[in-house]
């Protein structure tokens, strides 16, 4: 059998680490003549059973040949077992995979889908609506994120990983994408800032105070376990995109933060943050924040605060602003928020607009009719 678990070198400590606790299968076998190559995640975290899953898969093969009977309904179901299961963002993905079915027809072979039908999937969920008092027309960033993204990591997963016979590189993906507004950097004022820490709730504050003073993403922060900690050298282990597990850095407060934690948790529980149940039969005991107590619990803050135009996501952005804002240090920054491109990090230059001014007030200037001339940051009195 050829199962294995993916594994990279931490770049930090050059040790290999696995990038996740599934198994994957990979495989070559002759099919209509031709030798092809198989391979994906068994989605199973036993050995014996990913092998299983790999000897059926096997058999599958040279029963029925290659994908190409596979129905964008069926393509829906594959990936959320071999993707997006257990990821923070799950219940995001089956949202978005039901709204490509719905539009696009779940009962559609994923070989007869072209670029034209991901379109008109796209015109109609623009044209839809959200909310029952005042509704709203679906945002550009969320037609793109429910319809355009999923049919592209789908499509190239069908033709890589399940050997459909689609060409999904040949798709101008992003010309299919709406445009959206430019990428905001939206920050907490200080008046903001102090209305929402007196509104939320204590049970939560250790989480969203270190979201607020880490700048991770929530998904890569919520999922944490014991195991994905190492205290002792004050660094963390979390699911960084395109690059799987790996250990980022963290400080001595950020350390006794988890640590408090840990130590609220029920006993045998791995997760790293929980919370206190207010209602039902288990009220007053604890059990592990989701992404979805989490958003819910930030936007009742939100609302308490009187605080508009903020999301959970803002959280990082209104980190990062600050961390340039002391540093003066782009490229600090971009490696605290593990940017693999830096013109992404640039969105948060406007907070140096102070500097900026700073040194046009410090250049001596000609005088202007009627105003004073500046030098060197000084007024000077006008001949």
């Amino acid at each position: 059998m050829s199962v294995y678990r993916p594994r990279s070198r931490d770049p930090q400590s050059g040790e290999w680490v696995y990038k996740s606790k599934v198994w994957h299968y990979d495989f070559i076998l002759t099919v209509a003549g031709q030798r092809r190559r198989f391979h994906g995640s068994t989605g199973e975290t036993a050995k014996r059973k990913a092998e299983e899953f790999e000897r059926k898969e096997r058999e599958r093969v040279r029963a029925e040949g290659p994908n190409d009977h596979l129905t964008l309904a069926a393509a829906c179901l594959r990936y959320n077992d071999e993707v997006a299961f257990g990821q923070a963002s799950e219940a995001d993905t089956l949202i978005a995979l039901e709204h490509c079915c719905r539009l696009i027809g779940g009962d559609r072979r994923l070989v007869s889908i072209t670029a034209d039908d991901i379109a008109i999937a796209v015109r109609r969920r623009a044209g839809e609506t959200k909310g029952r008092k005042n509704p709203k027309l679906i945002s550009p960033a969320t037609v793109n994120r429910q319809i355009v993204e999923p049919m592209r990591r789908l499509l190239r997963r069908a033709r890589r990983i399940w050997q459909v016979r689609v060409d999904a590189d040949a798709i101008d993906w992003t010309g299919l994408k709406l445009r959206e507004p430019q990428e905001r950097a939206r920050e907490m004022t200080g008046d903001e800032a102090d209305r929402f820490w007196a509104a939320l709730r204590q049970d939560y504050l250790p989480i969203v105070w270190f979201l607020a003073n880490r700048g991770l993403r929530v998904n890569s922060v919520i999922n944490m376990t014991v195991g994905d900690l190492d205290l002792d050298a004050r660094r963390i282990r979390i699911w960084r995109k395109g690059h799987g597990l790996v250990w980022v850095p963290i400080n001595d407060t950020q350390a006794a933060v988890i640590a408090t934690e840990l130590q609220r948790a029920p006993r045998g529980c791995k997760a790293v943050w929980t919370y206190q149940r207010a209602r039902g039969k288990k009220r007053g005991k604890r059990s592990p924040i989701t992404y979805a107590g989490l958003r819910r619990t930030i936007s009742t803050t939100l609302r308490a605060a009187k605080i508009t135009d903020f999301r959970i996501h803002d959280l990082r952005h209104d980190f990062a602003s600050k961390l340039l804002r002391a540093t003066r240090d782009l490229k600090l920054v971009q490696d605290t928020l593990l940017h693999s491109d830096i013109s992404t990090t640039i969105r948060y230059t406007h907070v140096m607009d102070e500097d900026v001014r700073a040194g046009l007030d410090a250049m001596p200037s000609r005088n202007y009719p009627g105003i004073p001339a500046t030098s060197g940051g000084r007024k000077t009195k006008s001949a």
